[in-house]
């Protein structure tokens, strides 16, 4: 019954916005780049750990619509703690349909909150577009073990009836909600990933769907959760490889770290968690900007480095190419033993697409690197991101859009207002 209900699901969907230049696809053969998700802290441009603010969402928003590396905007990338919680959704909705005209994600903590969501979106992209194409996506997390609860499948409800992107993530954290044996826990989370699945298309048939799963083991020490581990490289390998038994595109956490500052521990993590999910072939990397101390806090200066990263990433899934092969091997020929290809026709005709060239990385000499100012990774990030940041112009939008947009964010509210007194 469970593999006849997901095998309805769409394999692959196309992610639209207002910006034709931003459609995509979303695919067993495709790969995505998510920013962050839900840090209640902000590490900002002065390097300085604290409390995010509605200031920070709108930042991150345009780093992310200015940034290369991202296909989806995060949504929630940081929490705007500075605004009650019960409006707090309408506002990280306005900043993400403002900031940005990329997808992005939606709320989908209740029935009302996603129904906002959707409401929001169509008041931007018209309810006829968005019944016939998908432009936000819900996360929806489970309560590992074996629970999916009545709040987040009231918000996966609204979005499937609206024809929105849902993400199903069983909460995997190794030995604490999940047994302390790898096969178990994949086992166990797989079992969750489909009771969702199922439920999404008993709800509406041929609805769009992502298998997700967020993973991380436990120290036995603190109780902490550890990113990076070989653990979690070895279920995102499975996962993997049941998702596309099943016919259905899935996620796994691109740069996630538990690491308390952008430091070493930082991007060793990062770098694991990268190349576990690309080697997995996953085709939506989440996470893929900013994320430290273990999703508490997201860094402004990493969130430029990981969009680099992204671009890395990208290349490497690609694979090898052989569409020049034949070309480059008469360059062999011409050059001959103990030549060089630097001045050669071929090298210059290639040259600026056959080795992706990183600007965030540094390769310059020693020498050089001093007479730039010494500066390290998180120095250079912080001056990209300011520069980003005051060279930003938001995304056009027709005025009338707008003012029925700021119009509803009032007028909602002023009606969920008394319901906190």
């Amino acid at each position: 019954m469970v593999m006849h209900l997901i095998s309805k699901a769409p394999s692959r969907f196309e992610m639209t916005s207002r910006d034709p230049s931003q459609r995509f696809e979303i695919a067993p053969d495709t790969m995505t780049f998510s920013a962050m998700q839900g840090a209640p802290n902000i590490r900002d441009l002065q390097g300085v750990r604290r409390a995010s603010t509605i200031a920070d969402l709108r930042n991150m928003n345009r780093l992310t619509q200015m940034l290369p590396g991202f296909h989806i905007a995060g949504g929630f990338t940081c929490e705007p703690t500075d605004i009650a919680v019960p409006w707090r959704h309408l506002h990280i909705n306005h900043s993400s349909l403002v900031e940005t005209n990329m997808p992005f994600f939606g709320l989908t903590t209740g029935q009302q909150r996603a129904e906002d969501s959707i409401a929001m979106g169509q008041i931007v992209h018209g309810k006829a577009f968005m019944d016939q194409n998908a432009v936000m996506l819900g996360h929806v997390s489970g309560n590992s073990p074996l629970v999916w609860d009545s709040t987040m499948l009231e918000g996966l409800r609204a979005f499937v009836e609206a024809n929105q992107v849902v993400l199903l993530s069983p909460f995997v954290l190794g030995a604490a909600n999940t047994p302390a044996d790898i096969p178990a826990t994949i086992a166990q989370l797989n079992a969750e990933a489909l009771a969702a699945l199922a439920y999404t298309q008993l709800v509406r048939p041929g609805a769009k769907m992502i298998y997700g799963q967020y993973s991380v083991s436990v120290s036995m020490r603190s109780g902490a959760p550890m990113s990076g581990m070989p653990e979690v490289t070895l279920i995102n390998a499975v996962i993997g490889q049941l998702a596309r038994r099943y016919g259905v595109p899935w996620r796994t956490t691109a740069s996630q770290s538990s690491a308390k500052t952008f430091d070493a521990q930082s991007g060793y993590e990062s770098a694991v968690a990268y190349m576990s999910g690309a080697s997995a072939c996953a085709n939506l990397m989440m996470h893929a900007g900013g994320w430290d101390e273990a999703g508490l806090v997201c860094c402004m200066a990493k969130f430029v480095a990981d969009a680099e990263q992204n671009l890395l990433i990208e290349k490497y899934a690609r694979g090898i190419s052989f569409e020049y092969f034949e070309d480059a091997l008469e360059a062999v020929r011409r050059i001959g033993p103990g030549g060089h290809y630097l001045g050669d026709s071929f090298t210059l005709k290639r040259f600026k697409d056959a080795f992706i060239a990183p600007e965030i990385l540094d390769y310059l000499s020693y020498e050089q690197w001093k007479v730039k100012g010494s500066k390290d990774m998180a120095q250079r990030c912080r001056e990209k991101a300011k520069s980003i940041i005051e060279s930003y112009e938001q995304p056009p939008m027709d005025s009338a859009v707008r003012e029925e947009l700021d119009a509803f964010v009032a007028k909602r509210q002023e009606e969920i207002s008394p319901s906190i007194t």
